[in-house]
């Protein structure tokens, strides 16, 4: 299932691009990837768990491929976000394999620090919650943590519910941060 190619105004005035990712994307995404790794050596409130290191190209190969691959045959919906050609954020939700659970998905936003509070998330949220429940999947869970309170409130507004917090789930520079764990049921939409 191909997600439609969108554009919108940012309510600070820029033109952002929604669309689905390709191979040629190759150089935007690892640039945005590396963004982000090197964001989370400074900001430790950022809420990313992964990108410990720099992100090489062919590391980010393989994750374009397996979204795209996923992305065929109804296993995943991922969508970036575009600034001209840069890459500002990234947004998917990945279906469940085992058979009892394939109505399930886990969702992920990654936004590039100077894009964010801008309506670049909802956005992003909203086309791919739509694509997610067209492709069979109703419940969507995910994880944020718990001192992100404006990601909290925006998936709260995208009709996220909380289902409970995990404490001390991740330790960051010898501070513990709860995780707060959300679904949404798309049913209800």
């Amino acid at each position: 299932m191909q997600p439609a190619y969108t554009e919108f105004q940012a309510r600070d005035g820029r033109w952002i691009t929604l669309r689905a990712l390709k191979r040629g994307d190759i150089q935007p995404a690892l640039r945005f990837a590396n963004s982000l790794a090197r964001e989370k050596k400074t900001n430790h409130d950022l809420g990313i768990i992964s990108l410990d290191k720099k992100v090489t190209e062919k590391d980010e190969r393989k994750f374009l491929n397996r979204i795209i691959a996923g992305r065929k045959t109804g296993d995943e919906i991922s969508l970036g976000a575009f600034d001209g050609v840069r890459m500002v954020g990234h947004c998917h939700v990945a279906r469940r394999n085992q058979r009892d659970v394939r109505h399930t998905g886990v969702y992920g936003i990654t936004i590039l620090d100077g894009y964010r509070r801008i309506g670049i998330g909802a956005r992003l949220t909203e086309s791919v919650l739509e694509q997610a429940s067209k492709m069979g999947v109703w419940l969507v869970e995910l994880e944020v943590m718990g001192i992100n309170e404006a990601a909290i409130g925006l998936y709260e507004k995208m009709g996220f519910r909380m289902a409970g917090v995990i404490p001390n789930k991740i330790l960051r520079r010898g501070r513990s941060i709860d995780i707060v764990v959300m679904y949404a049921d798309l049913r209800n939409r």
